[in-house]
């Protein structure tokens, strides 16, 4: 994938952004069918049909989104062409579908345009959101895009929690298919290198997954990378979670290279992993000493606060304090995302 650079404006945007900030049962007699008279297997012929029909529909479906995966990566190796340049142009991209993944977190998969053959995003980095609100004033805020690293897809997705009177938050939950979303970027994070770490603690609060996904990702799709993670994820209720599934699965497959911990605020009746906050002894028992690895943190202000402490208010990492500084953490041992 290409990297992009920042644009001059991305920072002041960016600061305006956060200062904003059971199938029915199938019978004969629902088909149709009398079963008093010589037809009675006209529904099942029917059926058996449906059937065949729907997964040849589905083959077929399988097998056009490899051609075009085929296709847009022959087109990236002759002549890359990335949707976001890390210009101050504005970009709109088609919402096709979206997938529920918590009560008030859905997941959108925006298709790129045409003549373009990936989203342009280095690991890590982020884009900024816009949409015109019912005051004709610009809403802006930042997300982390997740691609399938190293392919062609064609698509990306963003996370996006919906929250009480959050503008940005409730008008891409409102999009419709086919409608669009305006994306600017994009911003480079950290500047991910394979097996350059050794190893990688991220603790995460909720949606502050994200860019964190972001990097598990391109570590587990490269075989050659031996990062070994592990992940902190601080959450209200075990419901909340996100991509539970994803991480369990993923811990299982690699035990050697990825683990997952759990903190709630709220446990269920039974709950066996930590409870409240990400504290001292989380910290110990699983995340990389100081020195021996990198630690990333994102999650909201009071628990980067807590830990880390707050960013700069140009958005540079700002000064290490916090549980990481108390523990004999330094700057270099710490990314704010």
């Amino acid at each position: 994938m290409l990297v992009a650079t920042a644009t001059t404006t991305a920072r002041p945007l960016l600061a305006a952004a956060a200062a904003a900030a059971r199938p029915r049962a199938f019978s004969a007699a629902a088909a149709g069918a009398n079963p008093k008279s010589g037809g009675g297997n006209t529904w099942l012929y029917g059926a058996v049909g449906l059937v065949v029909a729907g997964g040849a529909y589905y083959a077929w479906d399988k097998s056009a989104a490899k051609a075009k995966e085929n296709g847009l990566a022959i087109k990236y190796q002759v002549n890359p062409s990335p949707a976001l340049k890390g210009d101050d142009k504005w970009v709109s991209f088609k919402l096709e579908d979206t997938t529920d993944i918590s009560p008030n977190t859905k997941k959108f998969k925006f298709v790129l345009p045409d003549d373009t053959t990936h989203l342009g995003l280095s690991t890590a980095s982020m884009v900024l959101a816009k949409f015109t609100g019912p005051d004709g004033k610009p809403v802006i805020r930042p997300y982390t895009p997740v691609e399938e690293p190293d392919k062609y897809t064609g698509n990306f997705d963003l996370i996006v929690k919906k929250y009480p009177n959050g503008p940005m938050s409730t008008h891409i939950h409102e999009l419709k298919k086919g409608d669009t979303l305006e994306l600017q970027g994009p911003i480079p994070k950290y500047p991910y290198v394979p097996n350059k770490d050794g190893h990688i603690g991220m603790v995460a609060g909720g949606t502050g997954i994200t860019p964190m996904l972001q990097v598990i990702r391109k570590i587990f799709s490269n075989p050659s990378d031996k990062t070994k993670v592990t992940l902190v994820f601080a959450n209200v209720t075990e419901q909340d979670i996100l991509l539970k599934e994803y991480f369990d699965g993923l811990a299982k497959k690699h035990p050697e290279q990825f683990s997952v911990v759990y903190t709630l605020d709220k446990p269920p009746a039974g709950w066996t992993g930590y409870t409240g906050f990400v504290n001292e002894t989380i910290v110990k028992n699983h995340l990389p000493k100081p020195g021996q690895g990198k630690v990333f943190v994102c999650g909201p202000n009071p628990m980067l606060a807590s830990l880390a402490g707050m960013k700069a208010p140009d958005f540079s990492q700002g000064e290490l304090s916090g549980l990481f500084k108390k523990l004999g953490y330094t700057s270099n041992d710490v990314y704010k995302f």
